[in-house]
């Protein structure tokens, strides 16, 4: 049964978040909380409980000393004018013990003074925020390490810890030392945000990382074996993010263990020399049904052959930057994907007969960007003939973005005769595509994609045309003309 005092939570709760991301509302909302924590006994444990949930910086809680501790430096910084007297401290104690959420930006450090981080760290023996649930720091300078330290609880579930939103923690030994014990202080965490641009913490956080049972959501830098063996036994992960280094020998496949549990996301960032290759893999879990597995996913990463019996093909949808054909062959077993981005794998050729196979393997496609960098001249060697067995086989495609050798070839024998026109498909980008016969491709196009009205391609810089552009033109032209045709007949044959 619920109580008046939970009900009033809720209500207060649902008041506090109507005005969620729009700062005035939000502010608004604040206030009338606060007003009704001060309406009468009933409102006010609910409604304190409520504005103090979440916090940003720390100027919230040293706003609870009376006005005679609390001043401000002649930069406008705020200080203390003496230490907090026990009382004073009790005072903080019951708002302080309400907080679940704690956000710290490098601009919240900044608005305090020297003597305000001082005073945090000789707090009396109580935890500052003995109830924090989520805490995210948002600064990369260790002099304000002693002040992160006494803000971690083992009630710790999702920690961040990063410079910014767009930039890594930067090595350091203060950073490695907070790191070294954390997994152990800490074993509440289900997620935990913390990437360096180094390898030289990968075993403090590969530490941490085995000694969490309980992960759901990870995203971190370079991880050893060890910890991405015990993170493929974790049924509880979701999502996954870490990098890697020297591709030469550590993005093999057998590197990488399998992983049973059912992720949604798998981000693998692998750093070699001045390339940066990224790998993901964005895997979204298809509802159960009555043909279907009985579990509802698992993740075979990069690892074993595409006989393996415990493969389970659920994948829906797939991005991979990539380097090597041998990454994407034990991936062929995802036949449920329907977006596949293979758009910086420009470093390989992939011909006809491969893209036939892949095609077969992936029948579920609707979307597919393969090899696209407009700024690579890289010879491929597949034709024509690959984007009908992509026709062929990929029955549910209707973009396409695919640089390929656009010829004429024999409509009369396999896989063109073969072949069934897809209505669906209608929009083609060929990139830096090279073509011949434009007369003959814009017929052969026209017979299996009868609704395509014109071909997209690149140029390859502001001043420079794209080579065979003017090719390119003309098939489009030509393909204008067949359609005008075919509309022509379709009427004669309605009358």
């Amino acid at each position: 049964m619920t109580s008046d005092t939970e009900v009033l939570f809720h209500i207060f709760t649902t008041i506090d978040g109507a005005g969620e991301g729009f700062r005035d509302q939000e502010r608004d909302s604040r206030v009338t909380i606060a007003a009704l924590a001060r309406t009468c006994r009933a409102f006010k444990e609910p409604a304190l409980d409520v504005l103090w949930k979440n916090i940003n910086g720390i100027k919230p809680l040293i706003s609870c000393f009376p006005q005679g501790v609390v001043g401000k430096t002649a930069e406008g910084k705020l200080t203390l004018g003496r230490p907090p007297f026990a009382d004073e401290w009790k005072l903080l104690e019951q708002y302080a013990c309400r907080v679940h959420s704690l956000t710290i930006q490098a601009f919240h450090l900044d608005q305090i003074s020297d003597e305000v981080v001082q005073a945090l760290v000789s707090t009396p023996s109580f935890p500052l925020l003995p109830n924090l649930r989520r805490l995210e720091w948002w600064n990369d300078r260790d002099c304000f390490f002693p002040l992160l330290r006494i803000l971690l609880v083992p009630t710790i579930r999702s920690l961040t810890l990063r410079g910014s939103p767009y930039m890594r923690w930067s090595p350091s030994f203060a950073k490695s030392a907070l790191l070294a014990s954390i997994g152990v202080r800490y074993p509440s965490v289900r997620e935990f945000n913390c990437t360096f641009d180094s390898k030289e913490n990968s075993d403090v956080v590969s530490k941490a990382v085995c000694d969490w049972h309980e992960l759901v959501h990870l995203q971190t830098g370079v991880l050893n074996t060890q910890a991405l063996a015990h993170l493929a036994s974790l049924p509880s992960l979701e999502s996954l993010s870490f990098m890697t280094y020297d591709s030469a020998a550590d993005t093999q496949p057998q590197s990488i263990p399998i992983f049973t549990s059912k992720l949604d996301a798998v981000s693998i960032t692998c750093r070699c020399a001045s390339v940066v290759i990224v790998e993901r893999f964005l895997i979204h879990r298809i509802p159960q049904t009555s043909s279907s597995p009985s579990r509802s996913a698992s993740l075979q990463s990069l690892s074993k052959s595409l006989s393996n019996p415990r493969m389970m093909l659920m994948t829906k949808y797939l991005i991979i930057n990539v380097l090597h054909f041998d990454v994407i062959a034990p991936l062929l077993q995802f036949s449920r994907l329907t977006v596949l981005d293979l758009t910086w794998f420009c470093s390989l050729d992939v011909d006809d007969e491969a893209l036939k196979y892949m095609a077969q393997a992936w029948p579920q496609l609707e979307e597919l960007y393969f090899e696209f960098s407009s700024q690579s001249l890289v010879l491929t060697s597949r034709t024509f003939t690959g984007l009908v067995h992509l026709i062929k086989y990929c029955r549910h495609l209707h973009h396409i973005q695919m640089r390929f050798v656009a010829c004429s070839i024999d409509t009369d024998i396999e896989p063109f005769s073969t072949t069934t026109a897809n209505e669906n498909l209608t929009f083609l980008d060929v990139g830096i595509s090279s073509i011949s016969n434009p007369i003959a491709v814009a017929c052969q196009l026209h017979a299996l994609l009868p609704n395509l009205t014109h071909v997209e391609y690149h140029e390859w810089d502001e001043c420079t045309p794209l080579p065979f552009q003017e090719e390119w033109d003309e098939m489009n032209g030509y393909l204008q003309t067949l359609i005008k045709s075919a509309g022509i007949r379709e009427k004669r044959q309605a009358k």
